[in-house]
């Protein structure tokens, strides 16, 4: 690699670190070992000519044909990134009423990691966890505006509650055009590691324009919405965490494991439920609680402790998913309602322009400009 094609890499490192969620260097240069993983030096200057709002190769051409390639050439190009995950396509309508792709650069997660399923290797996700330590875990919690949120398990929450919890999952499966699975990038990850725990693999769900996306990928394959609910009622039985994307139209719906790194990275903060999106909070009544320890195993983000032979709920750590209070033999926990009921943006898109002002507002404050 030339010295052009370096300094290229360290460009695009600096351009992906205008997103919503930032790409930030480092002193070791991780993050430049991730982007040659995911780009080529060829679809480094592409993407250089990329932005994060969803343009048509038209648009996107005029800015690249300075490079000698013609339109043609760049509709190859854009697809092989496509494929390998390192952008993202959609279709939308033309005023005329025919489709057109629109492609868009994304964060590195939840975005391109999620997209590497086929493509992964232990040194890409060791590199991957490494920059979640060194830079990336803090730049994902810096808004405290979460990309997830969680959605208590059905028999954990009172009947009066079902319309707004386990009911609106239900709701986001019916309106759906095409549902996809897939494989759990985390598990298969730590798979590769020879970590990972023994839960089902394929059980991560993209919607419509997503769903189309996995199974052009490779990685997903269309199923019915009865058995979109069949996997989700095994998941919940598994005792999974289940976390569509933070909108009321959720593009994925991921159920998450032991091996999830969101929550391994969330339960190294301080305050993990700051960045989780959950109206729900765990609650122990300890006249019923006998000590057990059988919720302890079945929970994700090690929130539960025993003292004095009953077992205590830091509500830093809970995510009010309800695993514990399903498994719980003597119907000692409960899920209580949180005060103030968090309302999920209408669009996956609202969401990333809530981050990305957040993202400045902090900005702004660094500089010492209010």
């Amino acid at each position: 690699m030339n010295q052009v094609e370096s300094e290229n890499y360290r460009k695009l490192q600096e351009h992906l670190d205008t997103l919503p969620i930032g790409y930030p260097a480092t002193e070791s240069g991780v993050e430049l070992r991730i982007l040659k993983f995911l780009f080529s030096p060829e679809e480094v200057k592409i993407a250089l000519n990329m932005r994060y709002i969803p343009e048509p190769i038209e648009k996107i051409y005029r800015r690249v044909k300075k490079l000698g390639i013609s339109l043609e050439q760049l509709g190859k190009i854009l697809e092989r990134m496509f494929i390998k995950g390192a952008i993202r396509k959609a279709r939308r309508k033309k005023d005329d009423g025919s489709d057109e792709n629109i492609y868009q650069l994304f964060p590195l997660a939840v975005g391109m990691f999620e997209y590497q399923v086929k493509r992964i290797t232990k040194e890409f996700f060791e590199d991957f966890e490494q920059y979640m330590e060194e830079a990336f875990r803090d730049e994902f919690a810096r808004t405290k505006i979460n990309q997830l949120r969680t959605i208590p398990v059905q028999k954990s929450i009172s009947p009066e509650h079902n319309i707004a919890t386990y009911d609106e999952l239900k709701k986001i499966f019916e309106d759906a055009e095409k549902i996809a699975v897939s494989p759990c990038i985390c598990h298969k990850a730590y798979q590769l590691l020879d970590k990972a725990c023994n839960s089902m693999s394929e059980r991560c769900f993209t919607i419509d324009n997503s769903a189309v996306n996995a199974v052009n990928r490779g990685y997903g394959h269309l199923i019915t919405k009865n058995e979109a609910f069949s996997i989700l009622v095994q998941a919940q039985e598994e005792g999974l965490v289940i976390q569509p994307g933070n909108s009321k139209k959720p593009s994925y719906i991921c159920c998450c494991c032991s091996c999830c790194d969101l929550l391994t990275n969330l339960k190294k903060l301080d305050r993990p439920w700051e960045l989780i999106t959950s109206n729900y909070l765990a609650e122990v009544d300890a006249d019923l609680c006998i000590g057990c320890e059988t919720c302890i195993g079945r929970c994700l983000m090690d929130a539960i402790q025993i003292d004095n032979n009953h077992a205590i709920v830091d509500k830093l750590l809970c995510i009010g998913c309800g695993n514990c209070v399903v498994s719980c033999p003597e119907q000692a926990i409960n899920l209580h309602q949180k005060e103030k009921e968090v309302i999920p943006p209408d669009t996956s898109q609202e969401l990333f322009l809530k981050i990305m002002d957040k993202r400045a507002e902090l900005r702004r404050k660094d500089k010492g400009i209010e």
